[in-house]
């Protein structure tokens, strides 16, 4: 028997899921950019508390520190994620006993400081057992109730295993960085980044198959098919423009490598020489130059002929307004990066302001989440199922 999902609270909880996720990451890019992500030598835990902790900075509560309320906001912000992709993984494959007895295992790893394990190892015993209890019981009770779970019920499985991954990742950083090795927690705080939004792309293409939207969208529609081939190119050149921008900005000077726009060298406006290409290139230069000139063409122009493509090939369906939701995006993901360029070029310390670069990190994952629900919304009036890979 086919497990499809018919749960009416499912599509909510979806939904509910990718909105905590985008504020996940907003809450790592205020951490990232306030220079916080150290606020705490351990993680998940601080000073042996996973909830409540007190300052090791003040010994008072990690509300009063700002640092730490900053990143212990963000630990938070991550278990709450972690709890709602596993909810939504219990009421799709119809298993609610099997995340209760995940979410107890997770309290028995408290269990080992009586033995004398690390706050290190402890951590890691809540999360990777109960993981493994939990994706075991999913699965052994699907079968032997017959049943065969459908494509959404296996992607909150993926979306699950892929959380705790990225809570291992978190873990590891910071625990690496405090052993000293700070070039390894720089290249895991580097693919932490990126990780985050490719969960955010698996969720919100779930979130687009349990929609009642996804129900009523019909095909074979003659323009699905390229559309949804121009939101794969547009995922993949957002994905490589991701990995520079996180590259330069998890390694302190580096977005510095070209402080002029456009001008790569000499006056911005080239009344003094300047020029569109750097004096010297070195690997920071060239990736810089990447992020700030080459990627944001090809992304924007890409994008923009997506999505006016999308309403004059896909008026009167589901694709149209979300052409308008892309546009705008586009123009004003690149708006605030220029805005980054002039406010680090007038800043005396050479920064560009906080509330511009976290907007501009929020909003390029607001993008790519709208490129997902085009290539799941397209997949759909493709004719198909809306399968998760290319057809």
């Amino acid at each position: 028997m086919d497990s499809s999902p018919n749960n009416p609270w499912a599509a909510p909880l979806a939904k509910v899921c990718v909105i905590a996720t985008l504020f996940l990451i907003f809450i790592g890019a205020i951490v990232t950019t306030a220079g916080a992500g150290m606020a705490a030598p351990n993680a998940p835990h601080v000073g042996g508390s996973l909830i409540n902790p007190v300052s090791p900075l003040t010994g008072g509560a990690w509300y009063n520190d700002p640092a730490l309320f900053k990143e212990h906001s963000h630990r938070l912000a991550a278990m709450t994620v972690g709890l709602g992709i596993g909810a939504l993984c219990a009421m799709l494959w119809r298993n609610w006993l099997a995340f209760a007895v995940a979410v107890a295992f997770m309290g028995v790893g408290q269990i080992g400081r009586k033995f004398g394990l690390s706050d290190v190892l402890v951590a890691q015993l809540r999360v990777w057992p109960a993981m493994v209890l939990f994706v075991t019981l999913l699965i052994v009770g699907a079968r032997r109730r017959g049943e065969k779970p459908g494509v959404e019920a296996k992607l909150a499985l993926v979306g699950y295993i892929a959380a705790c991954i990225q809570a291992a990742l978190g873990t590891l950083r910071v625990e690496i960085e405090t052993g000293g090795n700070l070039a390894l927690a720089t290249n895991i705080r580097t693919f932490h980044g990126v990780f985050a939004q490719a969960f955010l792309v698996l969720i919100v293409i779930l979130a687009a198959r349990l929609s009642p939207v996804w129900q009523s969208l019909s095909g074979p529609h003659p323009a699905a098919a390229k559309i949804r081939r121009m939101a794969i190119i547009g995922m993949i050149l957002y994905f490589a423009q991701l990995a520079c921008a996180a590259y330069l900005r998890h390694r302190p000077g580096l977005w510095q490598a070209i402080a002029s726009w456009p001008a790569a060298q000499g006056d911005p406006g080239f009344s003094a020489g300047g020029s569109w290409l750097p004096a010297a290139w070195s690997h920071a230069v060239g990736i810089h130059f990447l992020h700030t000139r080459v990627l944001p063409v090809l992304l924007a122009g890409h994008l923009l002929g997506m999505g006016f493509g999308m309403l004059k090939r896909a008026a009167g369906t589901r694709l149209a307004p979300l052409g308008l939701w892309v546009i705008a995006a586009v123009v004003a993901q690149f708006a605030l990066g220029v805005l980054m360029f002039a406010f680090a070029t007038r800043a005396a310390n050479g920064h560009p302001q906080a509330h511009i670069t976290n907007t501009h990190v929020v909003l390029g994952a607001l993008l790519v989440g709208l490129i997902a629900l085009v290539f799941a919304r397209a997949g759909r009036l493709q004719g198909g199922e809306g399968k998760v890979i290319c057809n």
